[in-house]
């Protein structure tokens, strides 16, 4: 049903070789045990060997799912230390899709990219607040709090 919006299928050709098995299709069973496929759309991003670098289960509408599938690409790029290709992603996601779903994850991976390029910048903070102040909500939001935990107490040494 998405795959045959226009944005939808310009976003997988630009960055991916698309490849469907038909879940219903019992030649396919082998693949998709192989897998460990539970669920349709089973969306994946692989490199050339196939290893796995992102992945979801379950149906996105076009506006959701051009901005995930963004996501995954960065992600691909990201975990491959291809940072400016990853921050440019992450970028269009938050640019372009802003409200969508996926833009809390563009924005705590933008940091987390910047962060990788150059560990003497203070991009992952700097992006991490933005996430705290436009996502305050998102599970991303919550994944980056640990920043924020006070430091636990030393208990006293035992005489």
């Amino acid at each position: 049903m998405t795959y045959s919006f226009k944005a939808v299928q310009e976003t997988i050709a630009a960055h991916a070789i698309p490849v469907q098995f038909d879940n219903s299709n019992p030649a396919n069973n082998a693949v998709l045990h192989e897998l460990h496929h539970i669920w349709t759309p089973d969306v994946r991003v692989f490199t050339h060997n196939r290893d796995e670098l992102y992945r979801w289960d379950g149906f996105l509408p076009p506006a959701e799912f051009v901005p995930r599938m963004l996501c995954g690409f960065a992600m691909a790029h990201l975990r491959s230390k291809r940072y400016d290709r990853a921050e440019a992603l992450y970028e269009q996601v938050l640019r372009e899709y802003s409200t969508s779903y996926a833009a809390p994850e563009a924005q705590y991976y933008l940091g987390v990219s910047r962060y990788r390029r150059d560990p003497e910048s203070d991009e992952l903070l700097t992006q991490w607040a933005q996430l705290a102040s436009r996502y305050p909500q998102s599970e991303y939001r919550v994944k980056q709090s640990f920043k924020e935990l006070p430091k636990p107490a030393v208990p006293p040494a035992k005489s």
